[in-house]
Parts: structure tokens; C-alpha cells; sequence
């Protein structure tokens, strides 16, 4: 029977990365929910190997709705606590009672089964429901990718700064970033969704560069030199952040890109050596260099939104 894939969180970029890679297997049938369907490009609404349902994130009716005859529900969620926890907690519990075999939560970043309790940590949803996961017969997938190429170089991380050319930096330089392009991600993402005996936690990277390897990868593609703008030491990234966050914790930008950038740094919750890329190998990763060489210098900052159909 073909297999029949859901999405929650379909108008995002991620979510539209998946829709791309699951639509090269023409017998996979793909379920899409969303609030707002009309975000969706064309392609995917006219396609009737795609159906939408809409919904809000705590409308349970609609949510049952959307998971009933799923053979695996992705979460592509992106929001404050109440979707990240809320949300997903009722796909998890309409999975559940819909008799869906499997639920890849919405994780895609740095190893955090290594994070200790109590450390600020941006996506601690995810500790969460993993937790959630162990006490319901769904099984739970949980993919890592480390940090997201196209986000290192954005706004959202103040790392680049394209005006001066330069990384802002903590640490040495020699402390590396696990960075994984979105389409990576995705494609990943849909061999676990279609490979029935995917459970559990499984680690994908697309490369791993520190700093100064960044600078030399940068200036050998692009012949413009790339200066390294260090800023503290890694102890005191986390003493910024921990300041940022005692001032406003619901400021949310003004300590959580810092808090991410340390954690994908200081590497206590690295993806390690022991990975699952060569379970798919037909994946075709791209590393840093290929990256940089598929994008303009002057679009690099833009990575991120230049992401989807």
C-alpha cells in the first residue's frame, strides 16, 4: 500500500523542503495542515497527490482529522512554547487514538539528550516531548542536524555581518558548528518518514567546520577575504546569555540565538562520529563549499529565505 505522509506546520520553509524530496516517490500520498492554506504556493495546492486540512494549532477536532490514515505525522511546528509543547502534545495524543504507528516531533538541532537539566537551552520543547513520547504507544522519532546552514549565515544568528565580511566569533576559532542545509534536512527527513523501521534518535550532518575553517572554505570560493571578529571566550557567550535572559526571559531574541550558537559550539552537545547518513545513502549531502558555491556572497544573509517552492 502506498504510504500515506503527514505534515503538520505546512506553510513553513522546512515543511516545503519535505513536500520537494517526498514528491520524487510519485506513490506517496502527502496530508498537509496548516491555519492558513492560502500561504501555500500554487504547485502544492493544485496537486492531487496533496491534500490540506485546515486548522489551528489546538483545534483538536481538525487535528484528528488531518493525522486519521497517516502511516507517519512529521511536525514541522515553529513557535513559543504553547505550539512547540501544546500543540504537539494533541498531535501526539490524536496520533495516538487514530492508530498512527509513528510521530517525528518537531527537534532538527544540536544533540540535546547531552544537555543537562536546568541549562538555558531555546528548544527545551524538545526535552519535553520526548518525554511525552515514552509514555504513548506512538513511536517517536526524534531527528538531529545540528545547527541549519542557511540560519548560520541570517540575521536571526548576528554571526555574519556581510557589510564588513566578518564572522563574529566565541571562542578560539577552532570550536566547530555541525551545520546541515535545510534540503538536507528535509531529505533526510523523508527517508526516516518512508522507512517504517525508523524509530527512536537518529543524527545527521551535513558538515562540520570551525571558524577558521569556514574563513578559508569562504575566501577559497569567493577570492574575498573574511575576517574573524572574536568576541569573548565560550564561558562567556553562556554569562551573556544567562544575563539576557535573567533581564526578560520572554525576549525571546535577545538571548535565544546567543544560547543556540553556544550550544552548537561549546561541544557537549554535538552530533558526535556516530551517525546515521550512510542508512540513506542516496541522500545527496551538501557541504559548506557547496553551499557557498550555490549562493551569491551578497545573498548569503538571504540564504534562509530564498528556501521553499
Amino acid at each position: 500500500m502506498a504510504p500515506t505522509v503527514g505534515i503538520a506546520g505546512v506553510t513553513g520553509k522546512f515543511a516545503q523542503c519535505i513536500i520537494k524530496a517526498l514528491q520524487v516517490y510519485p506513490t506517496v500520498s502527502i496530508r498537509g495542515y496548516c491555519r492558513s492554506p492560502h500561504k501555500l504556493p500554487k504547485d502544492i495546492l493544485a496537486s492531487d497527490k496533496i491534500e490540506i486540512v485546515a486548522g489551528e494549532f489546538d483545534d483538536y477536532g481538525s487535528i484528528r482529522s488531518f493525522v486519521r490514515g497517516s502511516d507517519v505525522v512529521i511536525c514541522c511546528y515553529f513557535g513559543g512554547p504553547e505550539v512547540m509543547i501544546q500543540g504537539q502534545k494533541l498531535l501526539i495524543d490524536a496520533c495516538e487514538e487514530e492508530g498512527v504507528p509513528r510521530y517525528i516531533a518537531s527537534d532538527f538541532a544540536v544533540d540535546y539528550t547531552k544537555i543537562p537539566p536546568g541549562a538555558l537551552f531555546p528548544k527545551e520543547s524538545a526535552k519535553i516531548i520526548m518525554e511525552y513520547l515514552k509514555s504513548k504507544k506512538v513511536a517517536g522519532v526524534h531527528i538531529l542536524t545540528g545547527g541549519l546552514m542557511e540560519t548560520f549565515w541570517s540575521e536571526f544568528f548576528g554571526i555574519w555581518r556581510s557589510e564588513t565580511c566578518s564572522l563574529s566569533i566565541w571562542g578560539n576559532g577552532e570550536d566547530s558548528w555541525e551545520l546541515t542545509t535545510f534540503p538536507t534536512a528535509a531529505a533526510y527527513t523523508t527517508e526516516v518518514a518512508l522507512d517504517r523501521s525508523a524509530v527512536g534518535v537518529l543524527r545527521f550532518r551535513g558538515d562540520r567546520k570551525s571558524p577558521k575553517e569556514i574563513k578559508e572554505t569562504f575566501e577559497r570560493v569567493y577570492g574575498s577575504q573574511m575576517h574573524l571578529d572574536r568576541q569573548g571566550s565560550i564561558n562567556e557567550l553562556y554569562e551573556a546569555v544567562e544575563e539576557a535572559f535573567r533581564r526578560d526571559p520572554n525576549d525571546i531574541a535577545s538571548w535565544a540565538p546567543r544560547c543556540f550558537a553556544f550550544w552548537c559550539t561549546n561541544g557537549m552537545a554535538y552530533l558526535g562520529d556516530n551517525l546515521d547518513n550512510e542508512r540513506y545513502p542516496n541522500v545527496q549531502v551538501v557541504n559548506l563549499e557547496s553551499f557557498l558555491l550555490r549562493h551569491k556572497m551578497e545573498e548569503l544573509d538571504k540564504a534562509d529565505q530564498m528556501i521553499g517552492f
